[in-house]
Order: structure tokens, then sequence, then C-alpha cells
């Protein structure tokens, strides 16, 4: 049994058994999606699995109790997809509307130094207001979209 111990939000239960069956257990985390080629370049990143772990789980966890199962259990087609996409720095933004709930998500990526290992970092519910932040910051050259296929 996994020690969720830091988990405030949740705790321990059915919810967390979900999500573990679902996403295999690797050597640093959860492998939850696989990224698409260009993606992965963008990152440069020499893998295409995204990977989750235990303890950005948990973080995520708490600081975003609005997640329901059914937004982690998601993860792996939201990861897949990216119809927004921006480089802040190391790391990588992407949004993602999700056609099953019609909501919009934020996820961020991060690849390691030497290319072998792929971060999530952040995943959580996002709106057009956010991402007219985003594009804002873009003209104000502090971020770089990449792909804008977003209203």
């Amino acid at each position: 049994m996994k020690d969720v111990s830091g988990i405030k939000a949740l705790g321990y239960n059915s919810w967390m058994e979900k999500f573990y069956k679902k996403y295999k257990l690797l050597e640093d985390g959860y492998s939850v999606g696989i990224i698409s080629v260009v993606l992965s370049k963008i990152l440069i990143s020499k893998t295409r699995v995204v990977t989750i772990s235990d303890e950005t789980l948990t973080k995520n966890l708490n600081h975003h109790p609005d997640l329901t199962v059914d937004d982690y259990l998601l993860l792996d087609d939201i990861v897949g997809k990216s119809h927004f996409v921006a480089k802040d720095g190391k790391k990588t933004v992407a949004i993602v509307l999700n056609r099953r709930n019609k909501q919009l998500y934020h996820y961020a990526l991060k690849a390691t130094k030497s290319g072998k290992g792929l971060f999530l970092t952040s995943f959580r519910k996002t709106n057009k207001i956010s991402i007219d932040k985003i594009r804002k910051k873009d003209k104000q050259k502090k971020v770089t979209i990449i792909k804008d296929n977003l209203p």
C-alpha cells in the first residue's frame, strides 16, 4: 500500500487506488502519458514518456483540491494533446481543451538536463483569462508561444 500521508485534501482511498492502477510505476514516478514528437523536441527531451513523481503528485493534490479522480484519470489523454504551448524558461506550459468534459487543463513539463527524464510539474484546470495572461506575456517577450489553437 502506498504511503500518501502528505496528502491533506484526499487521504488514501479508492480514489488513489484508481490512479495507481491506471498509471504504471516507473523508477522516478508514474507514467501519465506520452507527448508528441514536436513537443519532445521543444523540451529537448530524449523521451516522450511523461512522469509525475510522488512528491509532485502529493503537492498537486494539496494545491488543486478541485481536481477529481476523473480529471487525473484523463491525464494520459490530456498530456497526449496540446492546443496551446508556451515556453517559459526551462519549463514548457501546455493547455488542452478536453473534448470529453469541455474543460481547459493547464499542465507544465520539464525535461532533465540530460533529456532522459520528462516530468509533469503542474496540473490544474484553467480558463480563458489565464490563457490571455500568457498571450500578454508573449507580447511582452516574457514567454514564447509556440502553438495557439485556442479561441
